[in-house]
Order: structure tokens, then C-alpha cells, then sequence
């Protein structure tokens, strides 16, 4: 029938995840002192957990501009085929009450998305692999792992429309052992 890659395998693209981001936190960043309410600089790294190996590092400094802090963060981008990019991005940020007293950081969203400023209010930020800029997952339409990952439950009473009728009507008793087995009474519980 259809020639190669006719088939429904591959049919579509999973988002891209924010584990396999750069992530900026700006609550762990203000429990480490590089989020404040005053002007600094320094360096942010990121590290491989399973080799220890350093994998991305950034500069920053904080600037107090008409009243809101600024992260400033620098940091160097590369392609394949080695073509650099050095990147300055500004990030405002914002503080709400805490319910336990203090203040709780957040950070502006700098990224455009279709010709408007995002400007939401978020507590993280993410470059993606192939990104340039750091901006909230919703600009970069990104998603969790465990969102795109299946439960075989679901599939199971999908395949079995009596299975889901018996769970719906309490008659789970009524079912064969084996599709109990399957894992339909923890479905149940």
C-alpha cells in the first residue's frame, strides 16, 4: 500500500519536557542568595548528577532598575557546527507575600510569544536544547515526562468496554480473576 513512513508510527512529534531543560528556580536561587534585594554578581553551574561532570555554567548579576531587581544573565550558546552565540538577557523580577511570612521570588517571563510580551509570572524558567533564551514552559509549549507517558490501566479498560461498564456499575466482583489480575482493582480503589 503506502510507501516508507506511511504508517501511523511517528504520526506525531512528543513536546519537548522540562527535565531536558536548564532550569532556573527562583526559589532555590533566593534560598542560595543569588536572588535579592540588592545588587551582586557570580556564577551558576549545572552538573550531571550520574558523572559529576559540569555541564553548563552562566554569569549574572542583579541590578536595581526604577525600583524591581533584574537578573542579568550572560552566557554562551553553541550550535552544532560550533557557531557560537553570546547571549545578555535581562529578567525581571517580582515578589509576592509569603503565607509564612517573607516574600516568595518569582521571575517575569522576558520571552515574545506571537508579537506580545509573555511577562507571566513564573517560577521557573527553561532553555530547551536548541534554545536560545530562557523563558517560562508555557512559551516554549513544554510539557512533563510524566505526562506523556501511559498508564496501563487506562489502555487496559479502553481495549475492555464490559471491564469499564463493571467498574462503573460496582460489579467488579463479576469479572474474570484474570482481568482483576491485570491490574483493574487498583482502578477500583
Amino acid at each position: 500500500m503506502g510507501g516508507a513512513g506511511s504508517g501511523r508510527w511517528g504520526w506525531h512529534d512528543k513536546k519537548s519536557t522540562v527535565e531536558e531543560c536548564l532550569t532556573l528556580n527562583a526559589g532555590k536561587l533566593a534560598r542560595d542568595g543569588v536572588v535579592a534585594q540588592s545588587t551582586g554578581s557570580g556564577w551558576l553551574w549545572w552538573t550531571n548528577t550520574a558523572t559529576d561532570e559540569r555541564t553548563a555554567s552562566l554569569g549574572y548579576s542583579r541590578e536595581i532598575v526604577d525600583d524591581r531587581v533584574v537578573l542579568r544573565l550572560r552566557y554562551t550558546v553553541t550550535r552544532r557546527g560550533d557557531e557560537a552565540f553570546d547571549i545578555d538577557q535581562a529578567i525581571v523580577l517580582q515578589t509576592t507575600p509569603s503565607a509564612v511570612g517573607g516574600m516568595r521570588w518569582w521571575f517575569t517571563c522576558p520571552l515574545l510569544r506571537r508579537g506580545k510580551s509573555c511577562n507571566r509570572r513564573v517560577s521557573k524558567l527553561y532553555l530547551p536544547p536548541g534554545g536560545r533564551y530562557y523563558g517560562c514552559r508555557h512559551c516554549y509549549d513544554l510539557t512533563y515526562e510524566s505526562c506523556q507517558e501511559s498508564d496501563k490501566r487506562v489502555s487496559f479498560l479502553r481495549k475492555h468496554p464490559e471491564a469499564l461498564m463493571a467498574l462503573f456499575q460496582g460489579n467488579v466482583k463479576d469479572l474474570p480473576t484474570s482481568q482483576l489480575l491485570l491490574g483493574l482493582k487498583a482502578v477500583s480503589r
